[in-house]
């Protein structure tokens, strides 16, 4: 039995945002209809994604002795080694662990999207506040697996066209696998079918095109460029397949499902199947009692189908959002504040009533048995000033103790933090000299000196060759862990060897 807050968040409507196309479809009650994204509708929930050209993606392999607490660190700092990411912009990234492994590592899939990139893509659905779900295209199908549409036993290989996009996917077992943008999407099949034609022939007529005849037409010339162009795209998505069979190990795939952006296009799937030789069909999505009277891009279907998911999981794995609503006001900080003055202000107020009441009705009664009652307080009040001198006492003895006891922690604490640099600290040196010494011997010299000044050590070598040294010189600059210079490379007075005395700043975290 669902739990009432997820039934709550099922009953909400659920609105599908195209950033690209500015399509908005809401699902409720078991239908689909189209919506405006002019408009804002804030007990909604809010699903959008990014098109696969728009990120970043591979896999990482992590050592498996990297603890669960460094590994979001880990996996960070290899992301942007290995993915090639600029130190310098914002990125959201998000990982999740693949099942290949490979021995003593674990392999991650990581998915990174320049933050600015994220947001000049959502410009222009300014009246939409905010979105709480955003995933990126090839995560989508997901949800397929997991509300049971597709069978999850199985490896499936999605070929999905955009108008300006277009990516290969690959699940296995219902997991995801494998995705990869490439360069025929429906705006290049139609620039190249209008170039090849020497035509022009605008994206509307050509959509229409496809949508009417598909990959029949009357016209032969039309018909000769329509099988050129998807042949060779299917000849490359082929390439593409096999590379993921091969790269990731996968025996086969049993199934390929075709989607677009503008619908089914008639005969493509019995094209597809002619140049890569596997059972081929649309995805078909019927989510709705209207499914026939709405004409929905299944990418919708399938985004209602991850809110779903989301809904019930509330699984922030695949979500890069970063418009999300703010948390209630009695959850955030400001709200919690408010709080503690409303009730501040109605303690003040409630306080003088009370007196007025107190003083009126009960005040006077009490007077003649306060009377009665204070010279056993008057008593009571003398031994209280006696224990209390004797606290106070007590209190300065305990105060001269943690003073000292203060003192010692002082030199504890001090102590610690020596040892702790020592142990940090110097390993760090031994690993920078061991790579520095590595480098020099690779570079046909040896070391003559070395001095350490803190954040700079000076290595003083000696080589054969000045070649050597300055091939050295050139080495040490290409990480990005160490700043390099030489004042000079200077000769024996025999001729028989070359000296330089090398500065190594240190300016990255060494590891």
């Amino acid at each position: 039995m669902l739990k009432k807050g997820i039934l709550d968040r099922r009953n909400k409507s659920i609105v599908t945002l195209d950033p690209y196309s500015l399509k908005s479809y809401r699902y409720k009650d078991n239908l689909v209809t189209e919506e405006s994204v002019k408009k804002f509708d804030d007990r909604a929930f809010y699903i959008s994604y990014v098109q696969t050209k728009d990120i970043i993606s591979s896999t990482v392999d992590i050592d498996i002795s990297v603890t669960d607490e460094e590994l979001d660190d880990a996996i960070e700092i290899k992301a942007y080694d290995e993915l090639g990411l600029d130190p310098e912009k914002e990125y959201s990234i998000f990982h999740f662990q693949s099942s290949r492994n490979d021995g003593e590592y674990r392999v991650f899939n990581v998915i990174a999207i320049d933050t600015a990139v994220l947001n000049n893509i959502f410009s222009e659905l300014k009246e939409i506040k905010y979105i709480d779900y955003i995933t990126a295209a090839p995560f989508l199908m997901q949800s397929l697996y997991t509300r049971n549409l597709l069978p999850s036993d199985k490896t499936d290989c999605f070929i999905y066209f955009h108008k300006d996009d277009a990516h290969v996917t690959i699940y296995k077992n219902g997991e995801y696998v494998f995705s990869k943008s490439i360069k025929y999407s429906l705006g290049y099949i139609s620039d190249t079918f209008a170039k090849e034609l020497g035509k022009r022939i605008d994206e509307k007529t050509f959509f229409g095109m496809l949508r009417k005849n598909g990959m029949q037409h009357e016209n032969s010339a039309y018909q000769q460029q329509l099988m050129k162009i998807f042949g060779e795209l299917f000849v490359y998505v082929n390439d593409v397949i096999t590379y993921a069979k091969r790269a990731y190990r996968l025996d086969e795939i049993d199934q390929v499902y075709l989607g677009t952006e503008i619908g089914k296009i008639a005969g493509l799937e019995e094209f597809c199947y002619n140049y890569i030789s596997l059972p081929t069909k649309y995805i078909d999505l019927k989510i709705s009692k209207n499914a026939s009277e709405v004409d929905a891009e299944s990418l919708h279907l399938m985004m209602v189908e991850t809110a779903i998911v989301y809904q019930e999981s509330m699984d922030e794995t695949y979500n890069i959002s970063i418009f999300r609503k703010p948390p209630p006001l009695n959850q955030r900080a400001s709200g919690k504040l408010m709080e503690v003055i409303a009730a501040s202000l109605i303690l003040s107020l409630l306080y003088p009533g009370y007196q007025f009441v107190y003083e009126k009705m009960f005040l006077q009664k009490e007077l003649s048995h306060l009377k009665t009652e204070y010279q056993k307080l008057s008593i009571q009040r003398q031994q209280i000033q006696t224990a209390l001198s004797k606290i106070q006492k007590e209190k300065k003895e305990i105060e001269t103790k943690l003073t000292t006891k203060q003192k010692d922690l002082d030199f504890r604490t001090s102590l610690l933090k020596e040892i702790y640099k020592k142990k940090v600290n110097y390993p760090m040196k031994a690993k920078i000299m061991t790579d520095l010494f590595k480098r020099v011997n690779a570079h046909h010299s040896s070391v003559l000196q070395t001095e350490d000044n803190n954040e700079t050590m000076i290595i003083t070598v000696r080589s054969p060759k000045d070649k050597y040294i300055t091939e050295l010189i050139q080495d040490i600059a290409t990480s990005k862990y160490y700043d390099v210079s030489t004042d000079m490379i200077q000769k024996d007075e025999n001729g028989s060897y070359y000296e330089s005395s090398i500065k190594v700043g240190l300016h990255g975290q060494f590891n």
